[in-house]
């Protein structure tokens, strides 16, 4: 463990100079202050890379020194002890911007653990603050706001990437923002060309040659002009392949002469073009099994993944429940134009507690319901069962609440009337139904 300069807040003057010993014999160098106004005057020195404090104070808690904190020096370590060690003073902790708490009284070996653990997070932090200065406000990717170590890791493999040509394999569970990170690492390059992204499981077999090859005029029946394939549209930028596990094995054998040879050729034609693009895949899928099962190129597969960037499930990171549900009630309700009161500690709690199967995604949705509904109703799928639909007791009025989601959809897809049906998960021709009824086409 390496040497860690630590500010510890202790009231009790036994158990300060008991905890300044045990971390001085690990080998930090710490000083130990009795108040909070001595620990905000010792901070601003800039020695200090850890806090360690008390929750539980003479002078009331360590809420405001804490979030004061954060605010002032955004890569401190900061861990809360206390022997009140209720879920609703760790949620509201966390939720003010510390890294980890100990519930009191705890072992050597505890504090140690969270102490190696913070250091860890503060460093990664401190690597990757390029990153977040280079990401201006409107550009913020929501999805991927966080200060817990995983999103630390996933912001510095980002940011070591980001600079390279080389083809990036992302994997995680839906909803874990795999596009927002294939968008970041195109934001961040030097590639002047467009971001485009493709979902290989929402094209029809049919067309999927057309829609990313390309196709002469004439080249099938219906073809009654030039189509400029996905792939040459890319070039000179970044092409996101999202869910390439459900590209049919025809494709893939050509998606790899793409990436190996830099060429492509028309539906059509026999004609090569040469491409210059940066290939970017997703999956929420084991792509190794696929390859043992027949169902993906073992070759496709070793040239896609290159570089691998594993994007953390929402359970590993619950520390990041709090300022994510935030900004996303934030942005629904600007969105709508519906003022919303700050969620309670309660609410945190029951989010905190909750194990998010569909991650952010879900998060968002949950968010978005709670603003337009008020209601925070979190119920998994159990497998094997259906999900029975919660009502308000004092019902719903369904063509307003249909209304607005198809606003929503229309909203978060910019106008994209095709984007907007797959979120809502509709066919293509209901949605235009639906829109036109309400006025919205």
């Amino acid at each position: 463990m390496s040497q860690c300069p630590i500010l510890l807040l202790e009231d009790d003057p036994d158990q300060r100079a008991l905890l300044c010993d045990i971390l001085a014999e690990a080998g930090h160098p710490v000083e130990g202050v009795a108040t909070a106004a001595e620990a905000e005057t010792a901070l601003q020195s800039g020695r200090w890379q850890l806090l360690l404090s008390d929750w539980k104070l003479a002078e009331g808690d360590a809420a405001e020194l804490i979030q004061s904190a954060r605010q002032r020096y955004p890569t401190l370590g900061i861990i809360v002890a206390t022997a009140y060690g209720s879920i609703a003073h760790a949620v509201n902790a966390i939720q003010l911007g510390a890294d980890d708490y100990l519930a009191k009284p705890f072992q050597r070996q505890e504090l140690m653990l969270a102490i190696d653990k913070v250091s860890r997070a503060r460093r990664l932090r401190e690597d990757n603050a390029a990153l977040s200065a280079q990401l201006s406000e409107q550009e913020r990717l929501v999805d991927l706001v966080g200060h817990s170590a995983p999103m630390q890791r996933v912001y510095q493999r980002i940011q070591r990437i980001s600079q390279a040509s080389a083809t990036v394999l992302i994997q995680g569970e839906s909803g874990t923002g795999k596009e927002l990170a294939a968008r970041a690492l195109h934001k961040l390059s030097p590639r002047g060309g467009p971001f485009i992204a493709v979902n290989c499981g929402a094209i029809p077999e049919s067309l999927a040659e057309s829609e990313l090859f390309g196709a002469e005029k004439g080249a099938y029946t219906g073809a009654h002009q030039t189509i400029i394939g996905k792939i040459e549209a890319a070039s000179g930028g970044t092409l996101f392949l999202d869910e390439i596990g459900e590209l049919p094995l025809e494709l893939q054998t050509r998606l790899l002469r793409v990436l190996q040879e830099g060429t492509i050729t028309r539906l059509g034609s026999t004609q090569e073009r040469n491409v210059d693009l940066r290939v970017i895949a997703a999956t929420h899928q084991d792509l190794a099994q696929a390859v043992t099962q027949g169902r993906f190129r073992e070759d496709l597969y070793y040239r896609l993944n290159v570089i691998p960037l594993q994007m953390p499930p929402l359970r590993a990171r619950p520390e990041d429940i709090p300022s994510l549900a935030r900004c996303l009630m934030e942005r629904s309700a600007k969105r709508h134009g519906i003022e919303v009161q700050p969620l309670s500690q309660a609410a945190l709690k029951t989010l905190m507690d909750y194990p998010w199967p569909g991650n952010v995604r879900e998060l968002a949705n949950a968010m978005e319901r709670l603003v337009l509904l008020d209601e925070l109703e979190l119920n998994p799928l159990t497998p094997g069962k259906e999900q029975t639909p919660l009502l308000p007791s004092e019902g719903i009025q369904w063509e307003v609440l249909e209304q607005r989601y198809l606003k929503a959809a229309l909203d978060r897809a910019e106008g994209n009337r095709s984007e907007a049906a797959r979120l809502l998960g509709l066919g293509y021709k209901a949605f235009l139904y639906r829109a036109e009824k309400h006025g919205l086409s």
